[in-house]
């Protein structure tokens, strides 16, 4: 998003990718549309196609009874890898399925690259330039050198790690489990069920999102849809029943992932035979019928710093804060960062004003975040202490006029 904003803006951009491909494949994961996410897409994204599921309400299912309550909490959906596509057509002219034809630069529009496989490995500064340090795939190293840089490189930001930024980054003590469904696998009721809107299932300790979401191909057509499905589930750090799961079917255990396709069938079919039976049927349904799960652990990450090198350079999105993903808000807030920075730019707001305001509200988002995941998740005496905690975070902000 902020290569895009700032192409738009006239200024030439080097984006470094450290994933070798030049084309990301999505993992049929889902994402969250918010006020500012839609807000960059009507401003930035020339190609003008469909971009997200409308969704009228969140539907709530309480263990098996599929229809407890409904709350008018409107939260549009999409896939990671439309997302991706859309953003790489307006930023380099990438073709993908979704936009074969790519919309032509603007007069006025910067130079832009995309050098894919490139992951950096040093950072220096001198006289207002930040020279950043890569290496290729093939082992070659070189160096770019630029008056700003933009750290936008996730929870494990190779950047932050290189600035030293101190960083609270921790395990929540649960994972997610999930997948994607065509919806032709599944029958007609149960793709109603989930039709425009976000459905939740709340269980004991542990709870289940379930939306529609659109294929890598954007395609919104009903029969070539996907049911993506999110498992929250308890597993505390260092413990037997984690380090089963997190081992694959060639007995590696990962850190923090095992991608679709390396799940051990024995570990997934394990876990359906002892709580399937407890989940409401539109969901229960969805989920037996995955062929390839993953499962991740859902980790948090909090920056105690935005910016460094005398404001040269700054995190953003998920390398400066990263969200436990109950709230679905991680690209709203890349996006709220890039519009703000662009007050910035354009004199709307001083660097250190933007500084003071990211950070806040990144605080407060991984505040909420965690909260969200400890009500579905935790027990009531962590979920009251993570409230004193938030209620108390929004007293300071108040007194600071955030």
């Amino acid at each position: 998003m902020h290569g895009i904003y700032l192409k738009r803006h006239g200024v030439d951009v080097v984006l470094l990718e450290q994933e070798p491909k030049n084309i990301r494949s999505g993992h049929n994961a889902g994402i969250g549309f918010g006020p500012k996410l839609e807000e960059f897409l009507r401003t930035y994204d020339l190609s003008k196609i469909q971009n997200c599921t409308p969704a009228a309400a969140t539907h709530i299912a309480y263990r098996k009874r599929k229809d407890f309550t409904n709350i008018k909490i409107e939260r549009h959906t999409s896939s990671w890898g439309l997302m991706y596509r859309i953003m790489r057509a307006n930023f380099d002219g990438l073709p993908s399925d979704p936009i074969p034809n790519p919309p032509p630069a603007l007069e006025g529009d910067g130079k832009v690259e995309y050098r894919a496989g490139k992951k950096v490995t040093e950072l220096s500064y001198k006289d207002g330039l930040v020279t950043v340090g890569y290496v290729g795939i093939d082992g070659t190293e070189d160096s770019i050198t630029s008056d700003f840089v933009i750290g936008a490189d996730g929870l494990h930001s190779t950047v932050r790690s290189l600035v030293q930024a101190p960083t609270v980054k921790e395990y929540s003590g649960y994972v997610s489990w999930r997948g994607v469904v065509p919806e032709t696998d599944v029958s007609e009721d149960t793709v109603n069920y989930f039709q425009h809107r976000n459905a939740l299932d709340l269980l004991k300790r542990n709870y289940i999102v379930c939306y529609i979401i659109p294929p890598d191909s954007g395609s919104f057509e009903p029969g070539k849809r996907l049911l993506n499905f999110i498992w929250y589930w308890p597993y505390p750090e260092g413990s037997p029943a984690l380090k089963e799961v997190l081992t694959d079917v060639d007995n590696t255990v990962h850190s923090n992932t095992v991608p679709a396709g390396l799940v051990r069938p024995e570990t997934w079919s394990q876990h359906l035979a002892a709580n399937l039976h407890t989940v409401a049927d539109p969901f229960a349904e969805v989920i037996s019928k995955c062929k390839n799960p993953f499962v991740t652990k859902v980790n948090d990450a909090l920056s105690d710093k935005v910016s460094f090198y005398d404001g040269h350079l700054v995190l953003v999105g998920d390398a400066l804060a990263t969200l436990r993903p109950h709230i679905a808000a991680a690209t709203e807030q890349a996006a709220g960062h890039c519009l703000d920075l662009g007050k910035v730019w354009h004199g709307e707001m001083t660097r250190q004003q933007w500084e003071k305001t990211t950070w806040f509200q990144a605080k407060r988002l991984w505040l909420v975040s965690r909260a969200m995941g400890i009500f579905g998740v935790g027990g009531w005496w962590a979920l009251l202490k993570i409230l004193a905690t938030y209620l108390s975070f929004m007293v300071k902000m108040k007194r600071s006029k955030i």
